[in-house]
């Protein structure tokens, strides 16, 4: 059997806990293997993971100056040279522009993918020489010889930004559907994310306000912590509606609340700061695990909840729509069950984790060659 070529698995922040994603993303590799390469260790290495801290190999002027500068050291270019790389591939537009000067360095075809506020936030969006990203964004879309956007709202956002249509593949965000599976289901609605403007917390909130008899036998549990949340508990402790408030809950966690769960509800919003999602993953390990879905139309969202099918969608901060879809799904536990079974059917078919991470190795050999 011929040994897995390599492949380097660029991210600035490696194995951040919130971004699991990402060498999930990697899990059903066989003709490559991934070499992860960054600079600052946010979480615990995954078993099997081979790391490499790009820190130590820098030259005299250090992070710095590979950042700033794009000063690749004659160390790092032996180091990661040695392994016979065949691409790189960086997650996130910011690392994709720090790794531009590494891969020109080696010779390497670069794929990079965007997720979200990454191709979206005014900070990432404006001309700016103070900012690395900034600076480097139109000779990064130029250089890559993939752009990888995690839904076709990304893509449009990038497209409307200069990105050449002809590089950019859309990339569904995915999730695993043998850790994401019905459960015994209660009259549970759960709500998982930061308490942030970008995920619409206070649009669910008023809308629970406005639901004070439909909710009764049912348990409402906001997941997750942020600045909005002393503000918005008051809020819903005003309303007289009561709420489990785990805090933040490690993602390996998160498939007994989805089991559980009959509604999930993902209000997000574009933030001010330009801030959007890309595909929420909450929205799909929600889908595999049987949930019907209350959601905005904002961002990738509509592209993995049917209206009508696998749940409701409503605009963008419209709690009023909001609370009458959330009574519809509330009043009806036979229409919610079928919305959760079509939208699992859906998950499974085309937000898959097997079948994405096959995909993205595909678009990576195809870039070797």
């Amino acid at each position: 059997m011929t040994e897995p070529r390599t492949v380097l698995a660029y991210c600035d922040k490696l194995f951040t806990p919130s971004e699991s994603f990402i060498p999930r993303g990697y899990s059903n590799f066989s003709r490559l293997r991934p070499v992860y390469i960054g600079h600052d260790l946010k979480g615990p290495v995954p078993e099997g993971a081979e790391v490499i801290p790009l820190g130590p190999l820098h030259g005299p002027l250090g992070e710095a100056g590979f950042k700033q500068a794009g000063l690749v050291s004659a160390r790092l270019r032996s180091r990661l040279a040695a392994l016979s790389p065949v691409a790189l591939h960086a997650s996130f537009g910011k690392s994709g522009a720090y790794a531009l000067p590494l891969a020109r360095a080696l010779g390497l075809p670069l794929a990079v993918t965007y997720y979200g506020g990454d191709a979206t936030k005014t900070a990432n969006t404006r001309r700016s020489w103070l900012r690395v990203y900034n600076r480097r964004r139109a000779r990064l879309w130029r250089d890559a010889e993939l752009i990888l956007p995690c839904s076709d709202f990304i893509r449009r956002e990038l497209a409307a930004r200069g990105a050449p249509e002809a590089k950019m593949v859309v990339h569904h965000n995915t999730a695993d559907p043998k850790v994401f599976e019905p459960g015994p289901k209660s009259r549970l609605l759960v709500f998982a994310g930061r308490w942030t403007e970008k995920k619409g917390i206070d649009t669910l909130i008023a809308a629970l306000a406005r639901l004070p008899e439909a909710l009764q036998g049912w348990t409402v549990r906001l997941i997750g912590d942020g600045g909005l949340k002393p503000a918005l508990v008051a809020r819903l402790e005003a309303a007289g509606i009561r709420a489990e408030l785990p805090g933040w809950v490690p993602a390996d966690q998160m498939r007994h609340h989805w089991a559980e769960a009959a509604i999930a509800c993902v209000p997000s919003r574009r933030a001010r700061s330009g801030d959007a999602e890309g595909l929420p993953l909450v929205c799909i390990e929600a889908m595999l695990a049987g949930c019907a879905l209350a959601a905005t139309r904002h961002a990738g969202i509509p592209e993995c909840v049917r209206d009508g099918e696998t749940g409701y969608l409503v605009d963008e901060g419209d709690d009023a729509a909001l609370a009458d879809r959330l009574g519809r799904l509330l009043r009806d536990p036979d229409l919610t069950a079928a919305m959760g079974a079509a939208g699992r059917n859906l998950a499974l078919r085309d937000f898959n984790l097997q079948t994405q991470s096959s995909r993205l190795e595909a678009h990576l050999l195809g870039l070797a060659g």
